[in-house]
């Protein structure tokens, strides 16, 4: 038993016990044992090593025929102290390259559905006051179709370039001189979403706990205290997968909103002598639309947005493939776009043109269900957060690597944390101190967003395949297929331009 041995003694009792019993009368060594390290002092060639620990039994000579000869190897697994795998080493590294596949379907679908709903679910009724029922189901419906496919148009990317992130992509694609353009756009677009969640958390946790008799936590604190904890830890997680249990309840709160306003718009609460004294329904609204519209079209461009993550998303998902990625992508973000559907008619139609930004402001504070249905959706923001910021993560150090090539330090899980914790501290403090940045966010969401959602995947596909027809692989790129990656890259850049406008006269 040598539970109570520290690692460098347990390892010289073992080699003192080789040489013991290696000497014997013939002077033949009865047995050869491999040196046992820590797990942590492996290589990660050595960790997955299956023979690694095996004790081996040298055959003597003229025992050929003995059946106890036979028996050569006998297979040890790797041994290393409890203690590692509860505080890994500070000298543990992640890198692209060891991501591993371990996201099932639904873990895929579920983190998808976190990292898109909380945040695009309410502002969507705001946007509908220029624009009619139908035209609004039309338009959310061509969004989440035109999303789902430059998500799968990432993934097959993927396969042709054969490398795992945006920067890659592009170097191989397009150039090196320019590799971190799509970097920049995509920690910008997680910068600025990040900051407007954590704004979004305050907002909400600190209106709804008055509520429940809880006057004593200002939006500052309840930034804070969140910050601390859940949010630190969770965003210290490299593995997606490990944050789907959290996506689910994130999903729960979601559903809950959907169920509060069906109720709330089926009882009359919030009409004219309800019970929290509302505004008449609007009449007609069916059909219209018009420049007004741009307000919905801004908000739903950016609404299905979780394509920063979208390499990731394709390198940890278990069995990656186009196809089966393709089929998972579209289901999650049907599931969201009826969640859209839901709260964005229904918003209109219970509170009409008075609609806000954050369709919760307009229910009553003093409206039970509305104030869970704001806590839950404090809180799912909170679980939605942790996964954008993986892309910011992953993109700062992307973009610090590209500043500073060679430095393995970028790669120690230590310093990785320790940056997380740092951003993170950055952000929260900002959203403490900033109680509106809508402009700031809207003109980022606008143009970044677009551009990482349509322009980007668009472009790299487009080169991809421009580099495969010229080898006369015709399976990879279908010329009519360039074409309508080619229109919906170029209508990204009109909606970049559009929605910049809309965020700022609206």
């Amino acid at each position: 038993n040598f539970g109570c041995f520290s690692t460098t003694n347990r390892l010289k009792l073992l080699l003192n016990r080789s040489c013991l019993m290696a000497e014997n009368t013939t002077g033949t060594p009865s047995f050869v044992r491999r040196g046992t390290l820590a797990f942590g002092q492996l290589s990660q060639a050595a960790r997955l090593d299956a023979g690694y620990g095996t004790v081996e039994a040298p055959e003597a000579a003229g025992d050929s025929s003995s059946p106890s000869s036979k028996r050569k190897i006998l297979d040890r697994r790797q041994t290393f102290t409890e203690g590692e795998i509860q505080h890994p080493s500070k000298y543990q590294t992640w890198t692209i390259e060891q991501d591993e596949d371990t996201m099932s379907d639904s873990s895929l679908v579920i983190n998808m559905l976190c990292d898109i709903s909380p945040a695009g679910v309410l502002p969507l009724a705001f946007g509908m006051s220029g624009t009619g029922y139908i035209p609004s189901l039309l338009l959310l419906l061509v969004f989440a179709s035109a999303a789902a496919y430059m998500m799968f148009l990432v993934a097959r990317t993927i396969e042709i370039a054969g490398v795992k992130s945006y920067d890659r992509l592009w170097e191989r694609c397009i150039g090196s001189d320019s590799k971190w353009m799509p970097t920049v756009v995509l920690w910008l677009v997680c910068f600025g979403n990040a900051l407007a969640y954590i704004c979004m958390v305050g907002d909400l946790i600190s209106m709804c706990l008055p509520g429940f008799g809880i006057n004593f936590l200002p939006r500052s604190y309840c930034i804070a205290v969140l910050a601390m904890f859940p949010l630190l830890p969770l965003c210290m997680l490299k593995d997606l997968s490990a944050l789907a249990p959290t996506s689910f309840l994130a999903l729960i709160a979601v559903v809950y909103m959907a169920i509060m306003m069906v109720i709330r718009f089926m009882d009359g609460s919030y009409l004219p002598g309800g019970e929290f004294h509302g505004f008449p329904r609007p009449k007609g609204h069916i059909g219209n639309f018009g420049v007004a519209s741009l307000l919905l079209v801004n908000n739903l461009s950016i609404a299905f947005l979780c394509h920063y993550n979208g390499c990731k998303y394709y390198r940890e998902f278990m069995d990656h493939r186009p196809g089966k990625f393709g089929v998972r992508v579209f289901t999650a973000f049907m599931l969201a776009s009826s969640l859209f559907a839901i709260t964005m008619l229904l918003g209109y139609a219970t509170f009409g043109a008075n609609c806000e930004g954050v369709i919760l402001n307009n229910y009553a504070k003093n409206d039970m269900l509305a104030n869970i249905a704001r806590f839950g959706m404090g809180f799912a923001n909170v679980f939605s957060l942790p996964l954008m910021f993986s892309g910011l993560r992953e993109a700062t150090l992307v973009l610090l690597a590209t500043a500073n090539p060679g430095n393995a330090v970028f790669d120690q899980v230590w310093f990785q944390n320790a940056l997380s914790a740092f951003m993170l501290g950055v952000i929260a403090i900002l959203g403490i101190m900033v109680t509106d940045v809508s402009k700031v966010i809207g003109l980022v969401g606008a143009i970044c967003g677009s551009a990482i959602i349509y322009v980007i995947p668009c472009l790299l596909f487009d080169r991809a395949s421009a580099k495969f027809m010229g080898l006369g692989d015709y399976d990879h790129a279908n010329p009519y297929e360039r074409v309508l990656v080619q229109t919906i890259g170029c209508i990204g850049v009109v909606l970049m331009f559009a929605g910049s406008m809309a965020s700022i006269l609206m």
